[in-house]
């Protein structure tokens, strides 16, 4: 099973188990570290709609969890007909822990539905060099 595939096959896992009685739409996403490791997470809603967390979030907080900092590649997978996009919090989240080789996969059920960078999501991303005066 190659890389892709077994990321691919841990965020359909860990879509399973999210947490969204209000939108209905849950989200897997797992990431696999420069360490070489996998890490997933799920969206958790809350009924008080800006305390939950996006999949992403997740999968990141675990990945530092376990100290590495940077990311390899990610599949974020949802059942949608329209491919879906980290939102603007996660694709800054990302952003931090990414370099130029990151691969962003989006998926649906059915499989990997488009693979880009960072960049090419967030083209402008706040970065550390813009708390310098």
């Amino acid at each position: 099973m190659t890389t892709l595939e077994q990321l691919f096959t841990a965020a359909l896992e860990v879509r399973q188990k999210a947490y969204a009685p209000y939108s209905k739409f849950a989200v897997g996403a797992a990431l696999k570290g420069t360490n070489g490791k996998i890490y997933t997470g799920c969206n958790v809603e809350n009924v008080s709609f800006p305390c939950g967390t996006c999949a992403e979030a997740g999968a990141v907080a675990s990945m530092n969890a376990d100290a590495c900092r940077l990311i390899k590649e990610i599949v974020i997978v949802a059942d949608s007909q329209t491919l879906i996009t980290p939102c603007g919090a996660c694709l800054q989240r990302l952003a931090e822990f990414s370099d130029s080789k990151t691969k962003i996969h989006l998926a649906n059920l059915k499989g990997v539905q488009k693979s880009c960078t960072l960049t090419e999501l967030l083209p402008m991303s706040f970065a550390e060099k813009g708390l310098k005066k």
